[in-house]
């Protein structure tokens, strides 16, 4: 990422977000930890951050980690998208076989209430 690249997307910021000023120390210092990244990717995440919040981003919202590595609580999109896919049914015989279990530790005779 070059330096009038860091200055693109700081003044893209300051588009979105009125209370954000741009100078040139502000780009000297953001530049410093955003060029080794694309602007693409980073004007991606910007683009993320104003749906989800009104308040200016800091450089580690612009800059994402892997979903494997964040911490992050999925939102009901990102649950709806990994529960499908990920989420299988247990058969029948295993339920089976987890309730007889826990009958057997609360001491309940099948059948009896």
């Amino acid at each position: 990422m070059t330096k009038r690249e860091t200055y693109t997307l700081l003044a893209l910021i300051a588009v979105y977000y009125e209370q954000f000023e741009v100078n040139q120390q502000k780009i000297d210092y953001w530049h410093e930890l955003l060029h080794p990244y694309e602007i693409e990717e980073l004007q991606l995440n910007l683009y993320r951050h104003v749906e989800e919040s009104p308040y200016s981003p800091k450089i580690s919202d612009l800059v994402r980690k892997p979903m494997a590595v964040s911490r992050a609580i999925p939102d009901c999109r990102d649950t709806a998208l990994i529960v499908p896919t990920s989420w299988k049914p247990a058969r029948e015989e295993v339920v089976q076989a987890e309730l007889a279990k826990m009958r057997e530790i609360l001491g309940i005779a099948r059948g009896e209430v």
